[in-house]
């Protein structure tokens, strides 16, 4: 049986989707007519927005991944960079020289592995910053749990912590990382295999190779 740990469910009957964790939302008020950029690593900065009635305007956005820049583009984002790496670290690398003499904001999750907003500052990037979410991780009934050898695929560090909270690890499992924050995230329990792009459709093919 293959696992979908997410906070997103996916479309196929063959999948087992394993939600242990909720998104809250934080209030905020944000004029983007100050910037002329914004950072988005994920759709929930996007569903931020939304969620604050934060009014539209023509800005360029940097998004990591293919959910967040169709995220940005429902929203209403014209301007839209979709980053060649899905990975933290490489990302802020690849656009770092795009935002010199820019005003800069970045909404992201008020935990974060890859702390892009520290490595921006510390170039010296006009950045500031807003917490828009958490993830909150629920407490799921142990009857919940996978059944040995089981497939796991895994979409965050957070869902990895969610995971071994209410789970703890069978050795029989195997498991599928989106990334390679979240990769890390598994290394105490497994050896995973990490996708090479960062889509929960790549993540299913990959785990369904494994059977």
């Amino acid at each position: 049986m293959i696992y979908l740990v997410s906070n997103t469910p996916y479309d196929d009957k063959d999948i087992v989707w394993l939600n242990l964790c909720k998104i809250k939302f934080f209030k905020f008020d944000v004029n983007l007519n100050k910037f002329d950029a914004i950072i988005v690593t994920s759709k929930n900065s996007i569903n931020a927005l939304k969620f604050n009635s934060i009014a539209l305007t023509d800005i360029l956005v940097f998004a990591i991944g293919k959910a967040t820049a169709l995220a940005c583009k429902e929203f209403g984002f014209t301007q839209i960079y979709e980053a060649l790496n899905s990975h933290g670290s490489e990302f802020g690398a690849e656009i770092l020289e795009k935002l010199y003499g820019k005003r800069v904001l970045f909404i992201k999750a008020k935990e974060t592995i890859s702390n892009l907003d520290i490595y921006f500052t510390q170039n010296g990037i006009d950045i500031s910053v807003i917490d828009g979410y958490e993830n909150l991780i629920l407490k799921k009934d142990i009857s919940s749990k996978p059944k040995p050898n089981s497939i796991l695929i895994f979409t965050s560090p957070i869902n990895v912590r969610a995971f071994i909270q209410n789970f703890n690890w069978d050795d029989s499992y195997k498991a599928v990382a989106i990334g390679k924050a979240t990769a890390q995230a598994l290394k105490p329990y497994t050896d995973p295999i990490i996708s090479k792009s960062q889509t929960i459709k790549d993540c299913v093919e990959l785990a369904k190779s494994l059977k």
